[in-house]
């Protein structure tokens, strides 16, 4: 049973990259708006982790692939 205190929401979602760069795009165009000025820092980390996701996925890190 959920802590009645915590009154926190997670959301974990997982999408194609196209439809990553897709869902940054307009998180960028909501946050740049200042329409919802309560939701700047969820759309501020919402940024953060779709670009390094998306840019994980475009350009996958090189350590630890390589066998020797």
């Amino acid at each position: 049973m959920a802590d009645d205190d915590d009154d926190t929401v997670y959301c974990d979602i997982q999408m194609p990259l196209a439809q990553g760069r897709e869902l940054l795009e307009l998180v960028n165009a909501l946050r740049e708006s200042k329409a919802h000025p309560r939701l700047d820092k969820v759309f501020e980390h919402m940024q953060y982790e779709l670009s390094n996701s998306n840019d994980n996925n475009e350009n996958p890190p090189t350590w630890g692939t390589s066998c020797q």
